[in-house]
């Protein structure tokens, strides 16, 4: 049975772990799971520990730091995705969608000073798709019922019908209401770790259980990787790791290794890896490492609606998934600027009663990567004496205008719903957010890409990368599903 425990209190020979994964979000998670598969002994190094049923995102994520995104404010960016065994996954919503062929040649549609298109094609993920939706019981595909709409999301779809737009049920990593082990309603999902596992995480699905595995996995929580130690130019040779529990500094040899540890901590993971082997840095001798950073434009739209006109239902508590129903038509339009939009779905707040008297509606679009949007190092030392995080970000007036249609469409939703008023609000996705990508990019040319298409490291042997850091652009819809099926893809060039 899988091993997790606080890296404390093991003893552990880590010369007998064919590879070592940095992060146990989704991403490396998957990877551990993919290598054990085929008879490896995997362990992986997680920062956070295990996080309770029932948590909320903010009140867990406030103990770790933060990152700065101005030269004269205070820290205020999010460079985590969360900071636990599962990672991000514990609190997500649970939207499991697949990219288009759109997100991974998006050079038919923008243009920017990096590369834009992936190096791998829609037919390379599709079976690692079909897996993970397997392992995480994702409703309405592979014959599975789809997730019954909310009452809100059943308005919003007669709105979108009475426009012309076509609305879809969203699929969710959520097993149904009535359904064995399903959803019972107890809030809306977004910011929670799920109580009852009806929502699937890396822990309520089992990812990490290796007992009908060939080989296995060891997680070893409280350890924060702060540098690779490298052997020589082409080969890394162990991880310097600080404890914050002991303020101990341990060195951990590795055969092989694999960063999973978001689009922002692994850039900075390999900024803090300067050596003379590496005297920019690993994987940065053309200063590509933490450019193209992404955070994916969105924002909400809140409609407001009168009680004394609207449905009784709008002025009720909701109960159930943070979102139901979605559109897609506004994906690749004619007349979306550039003709590449995004998406448009339902967004409950997360706690019942805030939802009553508005519908609120998310938009959301992968931005352009470019070069200047970056991470970096600060001068600046946190507690452990690790250099804060900086984010040089801005968006394009082509973000600013894709955004902008997309919160048009919604305005147009919400209105046909009947809204007595619409609010605008922005997601403030410059901060950070759960939506991290770019910064490690995938291609063949080490001059205009940190990795190749399966994620090593150019020049290193035993170096690779498996995380949404290696997306060249974003894709206009929610990550997860993506970033884990391109990790299994690329974990099993490895075996």
């Amino acid at each position: 049975m899988t091993d997790i425990r606080h890296i404390a209190a093991a003893a552990c020979d880590y010369t007998r772990f064919d590879a070592v994964i940095v992060g146990s979000g989704p991403a490396g998670s998957i990877v551990a799971r993919t290598l054990a598969e085929r008879g490896l002994q995997v362990a992986i190094l997680e920062y956070g520990g295990l996080i309770s049923p029932g948590a909320l995102y903010a009140p867990h994520q406030a103990a770790y730091s933060k990152a700065f995104t101005s030269s004269d404010g205070p820290a205020d960016g999010n460079p985590w995705t969360a900071c636990g065994v599962g990672g991000g996954m514990q609190f997500y919503n649970a939207v499991t969608l697949r990219y288009r062929q759109a997100d991974l040649s998006a050079s038919r549609y923008l243009t920017t000073d990096m590369e834009v298109d992936w190096p791998i094609t829609l037919q390379d993920l599709e079976p690692h798709y079909t897996q993970i939706e397997h392992l995480l019981h994702v409703s309405g595909v592979n014959g599975l019922p789809p997730y019954p709409a909310s009452t809100r999301g059943r308005r919003l779809a007669r709105a979108m019908q009475e426009l012309g737009i076509r609305s879809k049920p969203l699929p969710l990593a959520i097993r149904p209401p009535g359904s064995h082990d399903g959803c019972v309603m107890c809030s809306a999902c977004d910011e929670l770790v799920c109580p009852t596992q009806a929502k699937a995480s890396v822990l309520a699905r089992d990812l990490l259980d290796d007992r009908t595995l060939r080989g296995s996995i060891s997680v070893l929580y409280g350890c924060f990787v702060n540098r690779i130690e490298m052997r020589s130019a082409s080969h890394a040779a162990a991880l310097e790791c600080h404890v914050p529990l002991t303020a101990e500094r341990i060195r951990i040899p590795i055969e092989r290794v694999v960063v999973c540890a978001n689009a922002v901590q692994t850039a900075a993971l390999m900024l803090r890896s300067k050596s003379v082997h590496a005297p920019n840095g690993i994987g940065n001798d053309f200063d590509l490492v933490g450019r193209g950073l992404s955070f994916k434009i969105s924002g909400y739209a809140v409609g407001h609606m009168d009680p004394a006109t609207s449905d009784p239902d709008a002025s009720a508590p909701h109960w159930g998934p943070h979102a139901t129903v979605y559109t897609d038509a506004f994906y690749e339009h004619p007349d979306a600027p550039c003709r590449l939009g995004g998406l448009i779905y339902e967004a409950n707040l997360p706690t019942p009663r805030e939802n009553m008297g508005l519908v609120r509606l998310h938009y959301i679009a992968g931005e352009e990567p470019w070069s200047h949007n970056r991470v970096v190092l600060d001068e600046a030392l946190d507690r452990n004496g690790i250099p804060y995080i900086r984010f040089e970000y801005g968006n394009s007036a082509n973000d600013w205008a894709r955004i902008g249609f997309l919160a048009d469409r919604a305005d147009d939703i919400l209105r046909q719903l009947g809204a007595a008023r619409i609010e605008r609000i922005p997601s403030f996705h410059a901060k950070g957010s759960s939506h991290l990508h770019g910064t490690m990019r995938a291609g063949s040319d080490p001059g205009t890409s940190v990795v190749d298409r399966n994620g090593q490291v150019h020049g290193l042997a035993n170096l690779h990368v498996m995380d949404g850091s290696v997306m060249n652009f974003a894709g206009s819809s929610n990550p997860t599903h993506t970033i884990m099926a391109n990790a299994r893809r690329m974990a099993l060039s490895l075996v």
